[in-house]
């Protein structure tokens, strides 16, 4: 079915990005005190996002992406920063079309990630740009009105929406919706909105440092050094 489509060139940029988190967030030689050293994954993800926000505010999108995937990596709660790094996938410009489209695929991978965990920009945002109207359509993108419309009744309903005063969908794409589905599309879309339920990405758990743990190493790992018997 269209709507459950995921890029497989998506999921290997976020088990990438997990793994690029782990080392960006490794503590230095001498950090912490014994196996109960971790990781501030909390204090790392802000840090990272500030940085994402600046680079895209100062350079662009394309600057701001490889941060972006770092802290969209962390998962659960991090919803924030994955509607943003979609929304500049889908932004960044159809210079090289095959990179381009590796790139808007990763794009409604993490806004769909975004979505599901109840972003209302991420819903707003897909409805936009799956809708193919004039002035919410992407470069290269193939609209899909069926899933495109469901993201906007999901989003009506979401209580993020009048709680923090988000605009309703644009009468533009409201207006392309109405006029060019079908009442079978409709009824499609419609049953996708009242299915809807939240997904969440797994949180991205740091291992304990490893550093002062008891016990002897081998010879040569590092450890103590046992004493061979003379012959």
């Amino acid at each position: 079915m269209p709507i459950a489509r995921t890029a497989v060139s998506a999921v290997a940029a976020a088990c990438l990005a997990a793994s690029l988190a782990a080392c960006a967030s490794a503590p230095q030689r001498g950090a912490g005190q014994g196996p109960a050293a971790k990781i501030d994954v909390a204090s790392q993800s802000e840090r990272l996002l500030a940085n994402a926000r600046k680079k895209r505010s100062e350079k662009d999108c394309a600057a701001a992406i490889p941060s972006y995937r770092v802290v969209s990596s962390f998962g659960k709660g991090h919803d924030t920063a994955q509607y943003e790094l979609g929304a500049c996938l889908l932004a960044v410009p159809e210079e090289i079309p095959a990179a381009a489209a590796l790139l808007r695929e990763e794009g409604l991978f993490w806004l769909r990630r975004a979505a599901y965990a109840g972003n209302a920009r991420a819903q707003l945002a897909l409805a936009g740009a799956l809708s193919g109207a004039e002035g919410h359509a992407v470069a290269g993108l193939r609209p899909d009105l069926v899933e495109g419309y469901g993201w906007s009744l999901i989003y009506a309903d979401n209580a993020a929406h009048n709680l923090y005063g988000l605009p309703d969908l644009h009468p533009v794409a409201a207006d392309h919706f109405r006029t060019r589905m079908s009442d079978a599309m409709i009824d499609e879309a419609e049953t996708f909105a009242a299915d809807f339920r939240q997904i969440e990405m797994a949180v991205f758990t740091p291992p304990a440092s490893e550093r002062g743990k008891q016990g002897r190493r081998p010879d040569g790992a590092g450890g103590e050094r046992r004493e061979r018997r003379p012959r």
